[in-house]
């Protein structure tokens, strides 16, 4: 499987919660089922801003999830996504927009969709 996630927001994981983590989600609702559907060796890209109307572009393999409980500072459970880079790159905006694989991160404004994680049976 392939998973789109959608770090508009631009955080930074990997300081966040440590190891190789990628991405968070909610542990409640759709983004909870995305979280326990997802196994090892599926593919994760990941979508970040990169600065001067760019966007970076990142594929992991996806190695585990872990479950965080809800804390003082983080008010819900949450999923974190572990995974090792395969590859990535860094596009104009405009680029990105038109660009196959990664074209389902916008919408028709070329503003970043407001979903966290789509899933798609085939790798493109």
């Amino acid at each position: 499987m392939l998973y789109y996630l959608n770090n508009c927001k631009n955080l930074r994981h990997a300081m966040i919660y440590g190891g190789s983590a990628i991405f968070d989600l909610w542990a409640e609702g759709f983004e909870d089922n995305r979280a326990r559907a997802m196994a090892p060796g599926d593919t994760c890209l990941v979508a970040s801003r990169a600065g001067n109307g760019r966007i970076e572009f990142a594929w992991y393999q996806f190695t585990k999830n872990r479950l965080l409980s809800a804390s003082v500072t983080q008010p819900k459970a949450v999923w974190v996504i572990e995974g090792s880079l395969e590859r990535s790159e860094t596009l104009p905006r405009q680029a990105a927009i038109q660009h196959a694989n990664y074209s389902r991160f916008f919408n028709k404004k070329g503003h970043f969709n407001q979903w966290s994680v789509l899933r798609d049976a085939c790798p493109v």
